[in-house]
């Protein structure tokens, strides 16, 4: 999904493309006199993060008959009790740690009847975080924490452009790959929860694009979806790291990624010594992506040279922040945000197999490739997502690329 894919650069002359307080609540069970039950085991007021599960503490026995029952202590079930806790009444709040039970006090009785026998021992309670659904509800699911730093906060809509230099034959071309991407964060850790490849374009002394059937064969590969990094305040500034994520167009994705969950820190060559790219003369593996009858990913060449490439890509991007490419921190993300990204990519040309079209690229050595970011909302309420967002993925796509102009790096 991450669109390294410009893992394509178009040399021209040569040119190519590369392209949720907070007392902890014990909640009582109901038994009759004398039963000696234990209460469940403590679960946080709704919205905090479970507590590691373990055995309740002690229980007091219940009161015999007409007698008042001692208090319980927080923790397990006794006799009777449930294994797990049910939720607290009311507010938020982390799950409390259980212990193990211990038998439970015989209760006496304060006015008439016998004393209550001796609870038995506590069954082990697991405090579960949640919601409560009134009292003695049961527990519902934990709510989001958030970001650690409510202006270093990444959770909601997002576009960005990745832009990258590739040189062939001593010519610099910038590679634009476009992205939607939805980020969920929870205290300093972000995840990619939506997202899908929106195109290349490079720019140089030719232009080098994805059609429409190439766009839209590609919004479902190569998913972000679950990629994580970091987000937290460094002094002045908010710290931004995404780790390697790889890709593979043109081909079988599972046959050619370096690892299922595509974070290799493997390199290119070292990948491709052990897993090959189909070749013209080998083309196992390779797919026809557009169902065009050729293998391979088309990308459509125009200006000084003109024509259709297929062929099979794998590259691998990486987006961080260092000095020059800080990020401000901000609650509402009002300007554009400017990180760094590395890469490296590789191609085997599958048609055709002579002229320039088939000339290579390497990354231009000394680059500063960048990705740019566009804060659209927190959610599809806010009136900025109107914007880019349309009927489908494929027009969402071409907004972003209208929105966030193809460019050149030098």
């Amino acid at each position: 999904m991450d669109v390294m894919r410009r893992g394509l650069v178009l040399l021209v002359t040569g040119a190519w493309l590369g392209c949720q307080g907070s007392n902890d609540m014990v909640l009582q069970a109901d038994t009759a006199p004398g039963s000696g039950a234990g209460a469940p085991s403590s679960a946080a007021d709704g919205g905090g993060t479970a507590g590691a599960s373990g055995a309740g503490t002690t229980a007091a026995g219940m009161a015999g008959a007409g007698g008042k029952p001692p208090a319980a202590a927080s923790g397990g079930a006794g006799e009777g009790g449930p294994p797990s806790g049910s939720a607290g009444s009311g507010g938020g709040g982390s799950a409390g740690q259980s212990s193990a039970g211990t038998e439970a006090a015989a209760g006496s009785g304060e006015t008439a009847g016998e004393s209550g026998a001796a609870g038995t021992a506590g069954n082990p309670g697991m405090g579960v975080a949640g919601e409560s659904a009134g009292e003695g509800g049961a527990a519902g699911e934990a709510a989001p924490a958030g970001a650690q730093d409510p202006d270093c906060d990444f959770n909601g809509i997002w576009v960005a452009k990745q832009v990258t230099v590739n040189e062939a034959l001593g010519l610099p071309q910038s590679s634009n790959n476009w992205y939607y991407l939805e980020f969920k964060q929870s205290g300093t850790t972000v995840e990619v929860s939506r997202h899908f490849d929106c195109g290349i374009e490079v720019a140089g002394s030719a232009t080098v694009t994805f059609s429409r059937n190439t766009l839209q064969a590609l919004l479902t590969r190569n998913e972000q979806v679950g990629r994580k990094g970091t987000l937290a305040k460094n002094g002045s500034s908010c710290k931004f790291e995404m780790g390697k994520f790889w890709s593979v167009r043109g081909g079988d994705e599972k046959r050619f990624l370096p690892n299922g969950t595509r974070d290799s820190a493997d390199s290119i060559a070292q990948v491709q010594a052990a897993n090959p790219l189909p070749t013209p003369a080998n083309t196992a593996g390779a797919v026809d992506t557009e169902s065009d009858g050729k293998l391979g990913v088309a990308v459509q060449v125009s200006g000084i040279i003109t024509g259709t490439r297929n062929s099979v890509q794998r590259d691998w991007t990486r987006w961080f922040t260092e000095s020059g490419f800080e990020i401000q921190p901000s609650t509402d993300w009002k300007t554009d945000l400017t990180v760094r990204a590395d890469f490296d990519n590789q191609e085997s040309i599958l048609d055709p197999t002579s002229g320039l079209l088939v000339s290579g690229s390497i990354p231009k050595a000394g680059a500063k490739h960048i990705l740019k970011l566009r804060f659209l909302g927190r959610d599809a309420s806010d009136p900025r997502v109107s914007a880019f967002v349309k009927a489908t993925d494929v027009d969402t796509c071409f907004a972003i690329q209208d929105g966030l102009p193809a460019e050149q790096l030098e």
